[in-house]
């Protein structure tokens, strides 16, 4: 297993977001709404743990102007957005 370079914070944040994105999906006409209702609730809880994180990787995915998204977004990609720069 790889080791994280980012805070935990970070990466939950991320899994929230992509997790809110696929609640939505459940959401759509014809799906189960109320199992998307849970999980967007639980989806909305995981982020507001890590508020300050989803702001800043809402903003470097609008940033990114649709190269990346929340769905294409990784951990690679979270990492190389937010490490510290080399001395």
């Amino acid at each position: 297993m790889a080791t994280q370079r980012l805070p935990d914070g970070a990466y939950a944040a991320l899994a929230g977001l992509k997790a809110q994105a696929g609640a939505a999906l459940i959401m759509l006409p014809g799906e189960d709404i109320g199992a998307g209702r849970k999980a967007l609730a639980a989806a909305h809880a995981q982020i507001a743990q890590h508020e300050d994180w989803a702001k800043k990787i809402v903003k470097a995915l609008m940033a990114s102007k649709g190269q990346i998204t929340v769905e294409t977004a990784d951990s690679e990609w979270l990492e190389r957005a937010f490490a510290e720069p080399s001395i």
